[in-house]
Protein backbone atom coordinates (compact mmCIF):
# COMPACT_ATOMS: atom_id res chain seq x y z
CA UNK A 1 0.00 0.00 0.00
CA UNK A 2 2.88 2.35 0.67
CA UNK A 3 4.07 1.97 -2.92
CA UNK A 4 0.71 3.12 -4.28
CA UNK A 5 0.75 6.12 -1.93
CA UNK A 6 4.21 7.10 -3.13
CA UNK A 7 3.17 6.80 -6.78
CA UNK A 8 -0.06 8.73 -6.22
CA UNK A 9 1.61 11.61 -4.37
CA UNK A 10 4.65 11.78 -6.71
CA UNK A 11 7.14 11.94 -3.86
CA UNK A 12 10.59 10.39 -4.14
CA UNK A 13 10.22 6.69 -3.64
CA UNK A 14 13.37 4.72 -4.37
CA UNK A 15 16.12 7.01 -3.10
CA UNK A 16 16.79 10.66 -2.40
CA UNK A 17 18.01 11.43 -5.93
CA UNK A 18 15.74 9.13 -7.96
CA UNK A 19 12.27 10.53 -8.64
CA UNK A 20 9.32 8.87 -10.29
CA UNK A 21 9.49 11.44 -13.06
CA UNK A 22 12.99 10.18 -13.88
CA UNK A 23 11.61 6.67 -14.25
CA UNK A 24 8.85 8.05 -16.49
CA UNK A 25 11.33 9.85 -18.73
CA UNK A 26 13.46 6.71 -19.00
CA UNK A 27 10.41 4.62 -19.96
CA UNK A 28 9.42 7.27 -22.50
CA UNK A 29 12.90 7.20 -24.04
CA UNK A 30 12.85 3.40 -24.20
CA UNK A 31 9.41 3.48 -25.84
CA UNK A 32 10.49 6.02 -28.46
CA UNK A 33 13.66 4.06 -29.20
CA UNK A 34 11.71 0.80 -29.50
CA UNK A 35 9.24 2.47 -31.86
CA UNK A 36 12.07 3.89 -33.96
CA UNK A 37 13.71 0.48 -34.30
CA UNK A 38 10.44 -1.32 -35.09
CA UNK A 39 8.57 -1.52 -38.36
CA UNK A 40 6.03 1.01 -37.11
CA UNK A 41 8.44 3.91 -37.33
CA UNK A 42 5.78 6.07 -39.01
CA UNK A 43 4.04 6.41 -35.62
CA UNK A 44 6.78 8.78 -34.53
CA UNK A 45 5.50 11.21 -37.17
CA UNK A 46 2.13 11.27 -35.43
CA UNK A 47 3.90 11.81 -32.11
CA UNK A 48 5.89 14.74 -33.48
CA UNK A 49 2.81 16.15 -35.22
CA UNK A 50 0.84 16.08 -31.99
CA UNK A 51 3.68 17.72 -30.10
CA UNK A 52 3.92 20.42 -32.77
CA UNK A 53 0.17 21.01 -32.59
CA UNK A 54 0.35 21.38 -28.81
CA UNK A 55 3.23 23.86 -29.11
CA UNK A 56 1.03 25.86 -31.50
CA UNK A 57 -1.85 25.73 -29.00
CA UNK A 58 0.45 26.90 -26.20
CA UNK A 59 1.78 29.76 -28.33
CA UNK A 60 -1.68 30.99 -29.32
CA UNK A 61 -2.91 30.65 -25.73
CA UNK A 62 0.05 32.64 -24.44
CA UNK A 63 -0.53 35.42 -26.97
CA UNK A 64 -4.27 35.55 -26.24
CA UNK A 65 -3.77 35.67 -22.47
CA UNK A 66 -1.06 38.35 -22.66
CA UNK A 67 -2.91 40.57 -25.15
CA UNK A 68 -6.36 40.32 -23.59
CA UNK A 69 -7.52 40.01 -20.00
CA UNK A 70 -8.75 36.46 -20.62
CA UNK A 71 -8.18 33.68 -18.12
CA UNK A 72 -5.89 30.78 -18.93
CA UNK A 73 -8.77 28.34 -19.46
CA UNK A 74 -10.54 30.63 -21.91
CA UNK A 75 -7.20 31.22 -23.61
CA UNK A 76 -6.86 27.50 -24.27
CA UNK A 77 -10.44 27.34 -25.51
CA UNK A 78 -9.80 30.27 -27.86
CA UNK A 79 -6.60 28.68 -29.13
CA UNK A 80 -8.30 25.36 -29.84
CA UNK A 81 -11.23 27.08 -31.57
CA UNK A 82 -8.85 29.15 -33.73
CA UNK A 83 -6.91 26.08 -34.83
CA UNK A 84 -10.12 24.15 -35.54
CA UNK A 85 -11.42 27.09 -37.60
CA UNK A 86 -8.15 27.25 -39.55
CA UNK A 87 -8.18 23.50 -40.20
CA UNK A 88 -11.85 23.62 -41.25
CA UNK A 89 -11.26 26.47 -43.69
CA UNK A 90 -8.30 24.63 -45.21
CA UNK A 91 -10.34 21.44 -45.59
CA UNK A 92 -13.18 23.43 -47.17
CA UNK A 93 -10.74 24.99 -49.63
CA UNK A 94 -9.35 21.57 -50.55
CA UNK A 95 -12.88 20.17 -50.92
CA UNK A 96 -13.81 22.93 -53.36
CA UNK A 97 -10.71 22.11 -55.40
CA UNK A 98 -11.64 18.43 -55.35
CA UNK A 99 -15.21 19.08 -56.49
CA UNK A 100 -13.97 21.33 -59.30
CA UNK A 101 -11.75 18.56 -60.67
CA UNK A 102 -14.21 15.72 -60.11
CA UNK A 103 -15.54 15.70 -63.70
CA UNK A 104 -12.00 15.64 -65.04
CA UNK A 105 -11.16 12.67 -62.84
CA UNK A 106 -14.23 10.72 -64.00
CA UNK A 107 -13.85 11.25 -67.75
CA UNK A 108 -10.20 12.19 -68.14
CA UNK A 109 -11.24 15.28 -70.11
CA UNK A 110 -11.65 18.72 -68.64
CA UNK A 111 -15.10 20.21 -69.11
CA UNK A 112 -15.21 23.14 -71.52
CA UNK A 113 -17.44 25.09 -69.13
CA UNK A 114 -14.65 25.26 -66.56
CA UNK A 115 -12.12 26.71 -68.96
CA UNK A 116 -11.63 30.42 -69.23
CA UNK A 117 -10.27 30.41 -72.75
CA UNK A 118 -11.04 32.39 -75.89
CA UNK A 119 -14.36 31.71 -77.61
CA UNK A 120 -14.44 28.44 -79.50
CA UNK A 121 -14.31 28.37 -83.26
CA UNK A 122 -17.17 26.96 -85.33
CA UNK A 123 -15.18 23.82 -86.19
CA UNK A 124 -14.68 23.00 -82.54
CA UNK A 125 -18.36 23.58 -81.75
CA UNK A 126 -19.51 21.13 -84.43
CA UNK A 127 -17.41 18.22 -83.18
CA UNK A 128 -19.16 15.14 -81.89
CA UNK A 129 -18.66 14.07 -78.27
CA UNK A 130 -16.47 11.22 -79.48
CA UNK A 131 -14.07 13.68 -81.14
CA UNK A 132 -13.54 15.59 -77.89
CA UNK A 133 -11.53 12.79 -76.31
CA UNK A 134 -7.80 12.66 -76.93
CA UNK A 135 -6.14 9.28 -76.70
CA UNK A 136 -2.79 9.61 -74.96
CA UNK A 137 -1.97 5.96 -74.38
CA UNK A 138 -2.56 3.41 -77.14
CA UNK A 139 -4.65 0.41 -76.13
CA UNK A 140 -3.70 -3.01 -77.44
CA UNK A 141 -5.52 -6.33 -77.13
CA UNK A 142 -2.31 -8.18 -76.28
CA UNK A 143 -0.74 -5.59 -73.97
CA UNK A 144 1.49 -7.07 -71.26
CA UNK A 145 3.25 -4.77 -68.80
CA UNK A 146 7.00 -5.16 -68.57
CA UNK A 147 7.16 -4.62 -64.82
CA UNK A 148 4.98 -6.10 -62.11
CA UNK A 149 4.25 -4.43 -58.79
Amino acid sequence: MATFTIIATSTPGLSGTFYWSTLGYMLLAVGILATYLSGRRYLLGYLLGGMGYWVLIEGIQSIVVNVTSMSSGYGYLTAVLLTVAAASSYLGYRYRQFVATMDTQKTGVESLSHRRAAPLSAAVKTRTPKDKYIEHTPIYNNYKPRFRN
